[in-house]
């Protein structure tokens, strides 16, 4: 449902100021309990308003194996792309407001969001608060990306919830940029739970792909879920 709502808007994309958009199907596991794990179908279109600035809407909907349960999101970025600055080039700042779905009830998620490339690394953070029916969670990531060639890249990624207990999810990959067409890459992280707040420690695999079209050939920022940092709540 994601992606043909996505697609359908993307048909009509041709109107001023489109530009770019994604779509993205990521799958995972956990090492320990590997019955357990999640799919997830996502997909953004960002569109320029005029004077550096931009919005961008994402979509992602979630399915959790062992849990019995599916997820969703919606996202809507407020985008300023402000050019070079302290070193820092491409340097783009956001704020973002959104929903997650879940069995639970709904929860509002919003927060800032900054991406900029530094020393060659493309970088990009976040900070977020989490408000619904499972209660307050604030969230935090970083992402890192480093282009070794055009086609070969490696990436790393944190993220941090910190509700009635606390995780920390780390992960390093890689991936390939098929010419002309998606990239696919793959990861091996860790959950750290402190207080098995969320389900206690676990090592992943993840692998998926991501295609990107328009002039941006994808979008400035993704979606930004509670999914996203701690799977299958």
């Amino acid at each position: 449902m994601t992606v043909g709502l996505l697609a359908l808007a993307a048909t009509g994309a041709q109107a001023q100021g489109f530009a770019g958009g994604t779509l993205a199907v990521e799958t995972s596991a956990l090492f320990e309990a590997g019955e357990i794990g999640h799919t997830s179908y996502s997909g953004g279109l960002q569109f320029d308003v005029g004077l550096g600035f931009g919005l961008a809407l994402d979509l992602a909907s979630y399915g959790f194996s062992g849990f019995g349960s599916d997820g969703s999101n919606a996202t809507l970025h407020a985008i300023y792309g402000s050019g070079p600055w302290l070193g820092v080039d491409g340097l783009a700042l956001g704020g973002f407001v959104g929903r997650d779905g879940f069995d639970e009830g709904d929860s509002e998620i919003y927060g800032l969001e900054v991406k900029g490339w530094l020393l060659g690394i493309e970088t990009e953070s976040y900070l977020a608060r989490h408000d619904g029916e499972i209660g307050r969670v604030n969230l935090a990531g970083l992402n890192a990306r480093y282009e070794f060639t055009p086609a070969i890249f490696a990436m790393g990624e944190l993220g941090f919830a910190d509700g009635e207990g606390e995780l920390l999810r780390g992960a390093l990959g890689g991936g390939y940029q098929i010419d002309g067409g998606p990239e696919i890459w793959g990861e091996l992280g860790r959950i750290k739970d402190e207080d098995d707040a969320f389900g206690g420690d676990e090592t992943y695999l993840a692998i998926g792909a991501e295609i990107g079209f328009g002039q941006l050939s994808g979008t400035t920022f993704g979606t930004r879920s509670l999914f996203n940092v701690v799977s299958g709540i």
